[in-house]
């Protein structure tokens, strides 16, 4: 694109803008897919490196996105997504679902809150007792844990 010094500014940040989209529309037909929160892009078919709800967003980026994002869903949506995110941190980056607080590592990458699982994030069972699962919180914390490398195992 030439600096045309007779076209406007806002007629040069379109092209530029157009110029940007074509080759964005181009990664994706590679098979790449940028970070919602930090932009780099990512092979789609690399299960590990982007989470998917309603967007992608990278390994990185899942704290903060989570932290961001959790307030704008509702009861139900936040549920579903707290499920997915468990699955692909403990699926994908060997993630831990921790149930009580004196078990939560000293050093860790990502800790995130999520709701119970057994007891849906109610703190209580079917018959209206304390969760025995999380101790009546509604909570458990995913953890990832920092590697530990001086281990000789």
């Amino acid at each position: 694109m030439s600096d045309n010094p007779e076209k406007s500014l806002d007629e040069r940040l379109a092209g530029v803008e157009r110029s940007l989209k074509h080759v964005s529309d181009a990664l994706g037909l590679l098979g790449l897919q940028p970070c919602s929160s930090c932009g780099v892009f990512y092979r789609r078919s690399d299960k590990g490196t982007l989470f998917h709800y309603d967007e992608f967003v990278c390994f990185k980026c899942v704290p903060h996105w989570w932290s961001q994002r959790c307030p704008e869903l509702s009861a139900g949506d936040r549920k579903k997504a707290e499920r997915e995110l468990r699955q692909w941190l403990v699926g994908h980056h060997h993630a831990e679902v921790i149930l009580r607080p004196g078990n939560l590592p000293e050093h860790f990458m990502m800790k995130l809150v999520t709701g119970c699982e057994e007891c849906e994030g109610s703190g209580k069972t079917p018959t209206g007792g304390r969760c025995h699962n999380c101790d009546g919180r509604g909570t458990v914390w995913v953890v990832i844990r920092v590697p530990d490398f001086g281990s000789s195992e």
